[in-house]
């Protein structure tokens, strides 16, 4: 472990205080080997005990090309949109009539309960977000939707709430700009 070298040290002699035996000094030598022994026992030990994550990312699950052959038409009367501008306001509008602001989002749970109701088995709602929003816009919208869905799913235990994201089209950017203005809301759409 450790071991303390003993040397022969002379006694010296000093002119003004007579003699004097000088202090005497051990040489020390320290082993290392247990400390490393320990240090990779400890290394090995938070490895292994140690709980790695994976990283939670979102699930999104795309329809196989086949569904394109055969995809079911909807009527824009059951067509629920749910538009986002630039600076992450939402917007919601049924069909082909025009954009609402929607002033209260935390009732966008309500609302989308309240929407499917009426129609439960053919509305679908369709995400449309500006480029310049926030990812976490779309992330909160689509937590909201699954959420909603599990409530239905409470019900009926088959029902599979339906909802699309899709690039905003120059069209719903000009709809949108018109219900700023009606509204007196500020801000440019980009994309």
């Amino acid at each position: 472990m450790g071991a303390v070298e003993t040397g022969d040290i002379q006694a010296r002699s000093f002119k003004k205080k007579g003699l004097r035996r000088p202090k005497r000094r051990i040489g020390i030598h320290i082993d290392m080997t247990p400390m490393v022994d320990i240090a990779f026992l400890l290394l090995i030990f938070y490895m292994v005990t140690t709980r790695f994550y994976t990283p939670q990312a979102m699930e999104i699950n795309l329809p196989p090309l086949e569904a394109e052959d055969t995809a079911i038409p909807v009527g824009k009367s059951h067509l629920i949109s749910l538009l986002v501008d630039s600076q992450g306001r939402l917007f919601w509008a049924f069909g082909t009539d025009k954009p609402k602001y929607f002033e209260e989002e935390r009732a966008l749970r309500d609302s989308l309960i309240s929407w499917n109701q009426r129609a439960p088995d053919r509305m679908v709602t369709v995400v449309k977000i500006d480029t310049g929003a926030r990812y976490s816009r779309m992330v909160d919208l689509i937590d909201e939707i699954q959420v909603t869905e599990r409530i239905f799913q409470q019900v009926d235990s088959e029902y599979s709430y339906r909802f699309s994201i899709v690039d905003m089209t120059q069209y719903d950017l000009k709809q949108l700009e018109e219900a700023k203005k009606a509204l007196g809301l500020g801000g440019e759409v980009t994309s």
